[in-house]
């Protein structure tokens, strides 16, 4: 084995005795949440959805709840964040929340390029949305009393407020049938066990008409040298690389979010993948994934974006 399959399997083995760590390792930056719910935002009305959700639910925030805040800064009224570990502090978040009112006082473009060149999906245009956030919208919904209500939910135990926080994320069963308007993610659902009950989960939450918008990782996450690398290892030894880590990569590939997607009950809006180069061949590819397509085995991300039959 290579030098790094056993460190994955000396840290995955450590996780067993050691209790992890709080926080993702993840961005908290201001600048990364506003780029990537203004993406989302412009990729639902590039392909006619609507762009003005009252109630959203962020999967996997990870280490701050900038994302979901940027909802509830565009007008939305309630924001469910759900994640497999509580992460994201107080301190953090209300940092992040002036923050992000700041930048949509400005009116700022769209980050991208640079530190957020990874960042997807890729827009044709990145100034900032002004055919979606109106200056009648926006100047209603950063009036300061709705601001000082969300800094004072935001400070509280986010249990029963406008902005509730929900770990573990299966405890989603909390959010009322057909409520939700959006659910969102971001490098997320590449990290979750039960696919196929988050998915139904996800339209049974919706409101006919609602959608979710779903930017997947399908990279191998620093698990090994090839980005597809992750597809040659045997369960055994990914078991053995997991640990005890309460979150880890699924490994499904594209085509298996595709087909629960349409399996659960959705109408798929749009499909926009993202190739990867330089890895693995096929004839290194673990007996699991022998079947793997040779779609799936060059799609290295895919954008989803998916609503609930009227």
């Amino acid at each position: 084995m290579s030098t790094l399959v056993w460190l994955l399997l000396y840290r995955g083995i450590k996780s067993i005795f050691v209790t992890p760590p709080v926080g993702t390792g993840g961005t908290v930056s201001a600048e990364y949440c506003y780029s990537v719910y203004l993406r989302h935002l412009v990729m639902a009305a590039r392909h006619g959805m609507a762009t003005d959700p009252l109630t959203v639910v962020e999967l996997g925030p990870g280490d701050s709840l900038g994302i979901g805040l940027m909802a509830l800064l565009t007008g939305a009224e309630q924001y469910y964040a759900l994640d497999a570990v509580r992460h994201a502090s107080t301190k953090i978040n209300l940092v992040i929340f002036d923050e992000l009112v700041k930048l949509l006082t400005d009116r700022a473009p769209i980050p991208s390029g640079g530190d957020y060149a990874e960042i997807l999906p890729e827009l044709d245009d990145y100034t900032f949305p002004a055919q979606i956030l109106s200056e009648a919208r926006l100047t209603q919904s950063l009036e300061v009393d709705r601001l000082n209500l969300f800094r004072q939910a935001l400070a509280g135990d986010l249990t029963t407020s406008s902005i509730r926080y929900i770990a573990p994320m299966g405890r989603m069963h909390e959010i009322p049938a057909e409520s939700v308007d959006l659910i969102l993610s971001q490098a997320v659902m590449e990290h979750v066990d039960q696919l196929e009950e988050s998915y139904t989960e996800c339209f049974r939450c919706l409101k006919p008409g609602g959608f979710m918008s779903h930017q997947i990782d399908l990279r191998c996450h620093d698990t090994a040298s090839e980005w597809n690398g992750h597809w040659q290892y045997s369960n055994l030894t990914w078991r053995l690389m997991r640990g005890s880590r309460p979150w880890f990569i699924n490994r499904q590939p594209c085509s298996t979010h595709i087909d629960l997607v349409k399996q659960t009950g959705f109408s798929l809006r749009a499909q926009i993948t993202q190739r990867g180069n330089c890895g693995i061949s096929r004839k290194q590819l673990a007996n699991k994934f022998h079947k793997l397509s040779e779609s799936d085995l060059l799609t290295a991300g895919i954008f989803i974006l998916a609503s609930k039959p009227e």
